[in-house]
């Protein structure tokens, strides 16, 4: 071989192996300008709860073990009820209340039970739940306060009222009564019952 095609060959040899080496930057650079995964979208805000804010809490904690005291005697006495009331053990270290009216038999004519809960969130747990098939539930205020009025039995005149005084704080009150009127008109006992918890709302204390 003559230096002359020895140098041609050198040439062709270093051309051919830019033209490769060309190539494969080429070959690499259109592999990572290819699509890029798109990024995911991002998760949805959680949806604001329809339980509205409290706006003037009350402490429940306080009243734990003193349930009786969140109606009067004389406030007892004007929705009917016979004195006095009944403390009952209740949930997670509370005292339950209950006011009752019966006839000289001992037959039941009106009740109301009350039931505290201090680190609860109950009115977003009775909300959650399915409440489709229940023949009354409202989302409501009861003297200013968040609260969920249901009744489980379109046949008797029994209510349940849930009240949030403060956050994760609670009062249920249960109404039922055996009077004809009532009977006649379940629905009312939700009225009467709105009624006395507007009543234990009042008794219980400002939260500092």
């Amino acid at each position: 071989m003559t230096p002359t095609q020895s140098g041609a060959v050198a040439v062709r040899t270093r051309y051919l192996a830019s033209v490769v080496t060309a190539s494969s930057v080429i070959l690499a650079a259109g592999c990572g300008a290819g699509t890029a995964p798109e990024a995911a979208p991002p998760s949805p805000a959680p949806a604001a709860s329809p339980i509205p804010p409290v706006k003037n809490p009350r402490d429940v904690a306080a009243m734990a073990r003193r349930p009786c005291e969140l109606l009067t005697s004389q406030q007892a006495t004007g929705f009917g009820f016979d004195l006095p009331p009944q403390e009952l053990d209740g949930l997670f270290g509370t005292l339950d209340c209950q006011w009752r009216k019966t006839t000289h038999e001992q037959e039941l004519v009106r009740k109301v039970d009350l039931s505290m809960f201090t680190n609860n969130p109950t009115l977003e747990v009775v909300y959650s739940k399915d409440h489709r098939g229940l023949p009354f539930f409202e989302l409501t205020e009861i003297a200013g306060y968040p609260a969920i009025v249901t009744r489980t039995n379109a046949d008797i005149a029994v209510c349940d009222i849930d009240i949030k005084a403060a956050e994760r704080q609670s009062v249920t009150v249960t109404y039922q009564s055996e009077e004809q009127a009532l009977k006649n008109n379940p629905q009312q006992s939700c009225e009467v019952g709105k009624r006395i918890a507007a009543a234990v709302l009042m008794n219980l204390p400002p939260k500092s």
